[in-house]
């Protein structure tokens, strides 16, 4: 049976691995804004659904895609200028092209591609797009010339063949099948989309849209495999910057009780704060997966309320004036404009992993172990030293960080749950030995 010193531990150990997580998913964050590596993988989900196989600045129906208005007016500029053909220049300049395409500006892009309704003549065309006089028909009769389709009305007609020249449909069917620049793998796709809606317009729009999302499904999984990798190889790098050791950690809140009640007390403050944030990821206020790569599900369940700002309220403090680097000053410096962002966050948790006193980091007078050896590799303290003390410690700090502050955050809120029913027990059994 759990004590309380088991739970009281646990729930430090959790708390700590918690702000490390968010330090991780905003570091994390702040790499893929710089490299806009979402915009990539968005560019390429729709190669592979277009014209898989090709690549970047081909001469294809990407490129006719991204330039036509509806998607360039989200990113300006030309799709062979957005650098995203040159693999050195997209990561050192970044690529121009936009990381959230809506499905349904995906949708009508797509359609309008395959049947421009001003540059498709009806039958019966002469040269230049010259209709021959003609005597009126009656509507439905054979022969009329169908209306133009608009892809933005729900047609409420009873649903008739795609092969009907009446349906609506009739010609964006028959486009899909006679247009040069579609490939076969789009033509295969479009084509029972188009058949499924009957003569519903809307219907074959809502049925693109609903491909596409499924495909932003697949770019989604890119992203979490990719911020995974990521996130454990920043959670290594911290662990050894902060000197961040899981073992020495745990012993040291296991003797030391002053410390474990202030970190119990701090992560129970922390959970009330942020009681109805979700734990669900939703970093930088991104998109649904529907319009572009979901974020992972290790990234920062975005609390109401910063670490910092439990920790230590949010009042301009004068520790600028003092030191310009402090946790505080950057704190002030970086959420003065956007406490949602990525810079915020990271030195919201920052500020608040400073202001528990932990034993870590390098700063320590009295213990070699927690004196940064600078470029020694031998001797006394030095880094071999340093590696076989806390290598074993640092691995499982990494491998709990690449866990993602979601988990610790619904972990952390399960724990607390259980000691506030744990505690009021031991608590009536002390009293009852009394007497």
């Amino acid at each position: 049976m759990f004590n309380t010193t088991i739970l009281d531990v646990a729930l430090g150990v959790i708390f700590i691995y918690l702000l490390l997580s968010l330090m991780c998913s905003a570091a994390n964050e702040m790499i893929e804004l710089a490299l806009k590596k979402r915009a990539v993988d968005l560019e390429r989900g729709i190669r592979e659904l277009l014209a898989p196989g090709s690549k970047s600045g081909a001469d294809d129906v990407v490129k006719k895609f991204y330039n036509h208005a509806l998607v360039n007016s989200l990113f300006g500029g030309k799709y062979e200028e957005s650098r995203i053909e040159h693999l050195i220049r997209r990561k050192i300049m970044r690529t121009a092209l936009p990381s959230y395409i809506p499905s349904r500006t995906f949708a009508l892009a797509l359609m309008d591609l395959v049947l421009p309704g001003v540059t498709v003549p009806p039958a019966g065309a002469g040269p230049g797009g010259a209709t021959a006089p003609a005597t009126p028909t009656p509507s439905g009769a054979a022969g009329a010339t169908p209306p133009p389709v608009n892809f933005e009305v729900n047609l409420a007609a009873p649903p008739l063949p795609t092969t009907d020249p009446h349906n609506p449909l009739a010609r964006l069917r028959s486009a899909v099948g006679t247009n040069s620049e579609l490939t076969q793998h789009a033509k295969n796709a479009l084509t029972p989309l188009i058949d499924a809606a009957g003569s519903d317009v809307a219907k074959a729009r809502e049925n693109i849209e609903r491909w596409y999302d499924s495909a932003m499904d697949r770019v989604s999984s890119w992203y979490k495999r990719r911020a995974q990798v990521t996130i454990l190889i920043l959670g290594l790098f911290v662990a050894v910057a902060v000197n961040a050791d899981s073992i020495k950690i745990v012993k040291r809140l296991w003797t030391d009780r002053p410390l474990r009640e202030s970190l119990v007390a701090a992560a129970q403050d922390y959970a009330k704060a942020n009681a109805s944030a979700s734990p669900s990821p939703s970093p930088s206020s991104s998109p649904s997966p529907s319009s572009s790569p979901s974020p992972s599900p290790s990234a920062s369940p975005r609390p109401s309320n910063s670490p910092a700002e439990t920790q230590a309220s949010a009042t301009t403090s004068p520790a600028c004036e003092k030191d310009k680097n402090s946790p505080q000053c950057k704190y002030d410096e970086k959420c003065s404009q956007d406490k949602d962002s990525p810079e915020c966050r990271y030195q919201a948790s920052l500020l608040a992993i400073e202001s528990l006193s932990l034993p870590i980091g390098w700063d320590s007078t009295d213990d070699v172990e927690r004196q940064w050896p600078g470029w020694r590799f031998r001797g006394e303290g030095g880094w071999w030293d340093q590696i076989y003390w806390h290598l074993f410690g640092w691995l499982l700090t990494a491998l709990a960080i690449s866990l993602g502050a979601p988990f610790w955050f619904d972990l952390l809120n399960k724990f607390i749950v259980i000691r506030s029913a744990v505690k009021p027990h031991e608590k009536s059994q002390e009293e009852g030995s009394k007497d």
